[in-house]
């Protein structure tokens, strides 16, 4: 089965709604310190996450394969920086979240336009269209 791809969403190269939450805070680290080696991210995550170094350096190939990292050699090792801003990341996994929930295709607010500054008439109205549903249907709920 292939993955889930909203309707009417469109987030380039990079698949932004699969990534999971280990792969969300190997980038928030990269977001905070602008650049890290495998090292220095496994042992930022170690308070938080068990995980091996291997399996981080494993994780950051694949991002790097997926367009969302990239890495310079140096003596020491590889040191990894983000290839993707995290609006882009959060504005689109937002998307896909609210699409799914709600079943409502979004037009593409997402990574390019709100970076550009380019949001489209129509779209601030179509997510508090959006929003006033999700508040409805919590009220219903209660």
């Amino acid at each position: 089965m292939p993955p889930y791809q909203p309707r009417g969403v469109s987030f380039g190269m990079a698949d932004y709604h699969e990534l999971t939450n280990l792969h969300l805070a190997i980038l928030g680290i990269l977001w905070q310190r602008r650049e890290a080696t495998v090292a220095e991210i496994h042992e930022a995550l170690e308070p938080r996450i068990r995980v091996s170094r291997k399996t981080v350096a494993t994780l950051l190939s694949r991002l790097e394969q997926r367009g969302l990292v990239r890495h310079r050699s140096e003596r020491n090792g590889n040191v990894f920086t983000t290839a993707v801003r995290r609006r882009t990341v959060l504005v689109a996994r937002l998307a896909a979240m609210l699409e799914a929930v709600f079943d409502s295709p979004l037009r593409p607010v997402a990574p390019h336009a709100v970076e550009s500054r380019e949001v489209r008439p129509g779209d601030v109205a179509r997510l508090r269209q959006l929003l006033r549903k999700a508040e409805r249907d919590l009220g219903k709920r209660a």
